[in-house]
């Protein structure tokens, strides 16, 4: 019989905190402790719960989930995190490997993807997304463009690719459609697009 990996999960978007318990539940091994979609009571929550991995969401709530991880290391020093997220590493310029994370997986990259993660970490075997490497907009001359984006942008550009309209778009992040369409129009110009076909072939 497995051991029981006691599971955190720090996720803004309910949808997806939803999805993530119920794939986990299917599996024996696998224990959802808790569930916070506020950066700010994290590090008190783990300490009660005392999770075996923390799933984290790199935003929550427009916050920046990277500035809290040697909080969270510091508390808890065993606990494991594993971060999932829409975002590829470099959409948001980070080395994975230089962070104090344990694991990075793509939330479209489904549930074998997550559940090897999970067991690979609780194993103390880091576990990086097989799509982050074999992803093809890797390229030296589309990651200089794309480095030129502010975060919002970034997050903006993650939305179209996911097929995301600029009213869909707002509503998710709390700011109006004409703000998006502005930002929508900054991207185009920084990664030399003329139009939204000819942008996420570039991305």
């Amino acid at each position: 019989m497995k051991s029981t990996i006691k599971i955190f999960i720090a996720e803004d978007h309910p949808f997806y905190s939803k999805g993530v318990t119920n794939v986990l539940e299917a599996h024996d091994q696998f224990v959802i402790v808790g569930i916070t979609e506020n950066a700010t009571n994290i590090i008190s929550k783990i300490k009660t719960l005392k999770p075996n991995i923390l799933i984290l969401d790199i935003n929550l709530s427009g916050y920046n989930s990277f500035e809290l991880i040697p909080e969270i290391k510091k508390a808890l020093p065993t606990i494991k995190i594993l971060v999932l997220s829409m975002y590829l590493p470099s959409d948001i310029n980070i080395v994975v490997v230089q962070k104090d994370i344990d694991g990075y997986v793509l939330k479209n990259s489904g549930t074998e993807v997550l559940i090897n993660a999970l067991n690979s970490i609780s194993a103390n075997r880091k576990y990086w997304d097989p799509n982050i490497e074999s992803d093809s907009h890797h390229s030296n001359d589309v990651f200089t463009k794309k480095t030129k984006l502010s975060t919002r942008e970034l997050e903006i550009l993650a939305y179209l690719k996911e097929g995301f309209t600029n009213k869909q778009i707002a509503q998710k992040l709390f700011i109006s459609e004409f703000t998006v369409k502005t930002h929508r129009k900054n991207i185009m110009s920084k990664m030399e697009a003329n139009n939204i076909v000819g942008l996420l072939k570039k991305y």
